[in-house]
């Protein structure tokens, strides 16, 4: 038993020099019970749409990702039933900003986005920065932030420190 300890120790090094996991989120999907009703929902956001949608699959180029909307049913075999509209998933998306100004300008924007509910107003964060959350019509949670000593790349993907 002893021996074999040493091996999986042994082996975990080796593992953890061989073995790379691509460092990048690139295609976020939101489950949703009403592709065409968010589908519509996400369209005002005037995000650049792919080609491909339509009112049972959406994507949307947010920098260097994809934001994806496509049906529960495709999930549920898989993953389970979603919860209630009103729960909570454990997941925060977050749209970062350039600066303090950014994000009031977002929320201007947002609050004349029909089925977009504000939770609050813009409010400067203690670790230096501002930002406010909101939720999308199924639930979905959100954040609008900037951050001190962030910046983004040439796709607008975000550099953090």
């Amino acid at each position: 038993m002893a021996g074999a300890a040493r091996r999986s120790e042994g082996a975990g090094e080796g593992i953890a020099a061989a073995v790379r996991v691509p460092a990048r989120v690139s295609f976020v999907t939101l489950v949703c019970r009403d592709v065409a009703r968010m589908k519509r929902f996400y369209d005002q956001l005037g995000w650049p749409p792919s080609q491909h949608n339509d009112d049972s699959f959406a994507a949307y180029q947010c920098g260097g990702a994809v934001l994806g909307l496509f049906g529960e049913s495709n999930y549920a075999k898989t993953h389970g039933a979603m919860p209630a509209s009103t729960a909570f998933r454990g997941v925060v998306l977050a749209i970062n900003c350039r600066d303090a100004a950014e994000v009031d300008e977002t929320y201007a924007s947002l609050s004349r986005i029909d089925g977009v509910r504000l939770l609050g107003a813009p409010k400067d964060l203690s670790f230096g920065g501002r930002g406010f959350d909101w939720t999308d019509p199924e639930g979905n949670a959100w954040e609008v932030v900037w951050a001190e000593g962030t910046s983004f790349d040439a796709r607008e993907g975000l550099i953090f420190p």
